[in-house]
């Protein structure tokens, strides 16, 4: 089962902030990712300017291609009338 809860950190013990239902001395796996505040993406913006034009172009070359290229013309293919 794979859940996800909001937790703190705080004196170096991880806290949740909901209700978890596991038995008493349960290993689990925890996966641990930072709250994406206002602050967090600024910081990562700052760290890396060009982060957005990367995965721009990267998108933009997945996206242009022949076999892909049908859908271009998704409309005729359905013949939805444009309104």
């Amino acid at each position: 089962m794979a859940k996800t809860i909001r937790a703190r950190y705080s004196h170096g013990v991880i806290e949740p902030l909901e209700k978890v239902e596991f038995k008493e001395g349960e290993e689990l796996f925890i996966t641990i990712t930072e709250m994406f505040t206002k602050e967090f993406i600024r910081e990562e913006e700052q760290r890396d300017k060009h982060w957005g034009s990367l995965a721009i172009s990267g998108f933009a070359e997945d996206w242009e291609n022949q076999k892909d290229a049908i859908y271009d013309n998704w409309e005729k293919y359905y013949h939805v009338q444009k309104g």
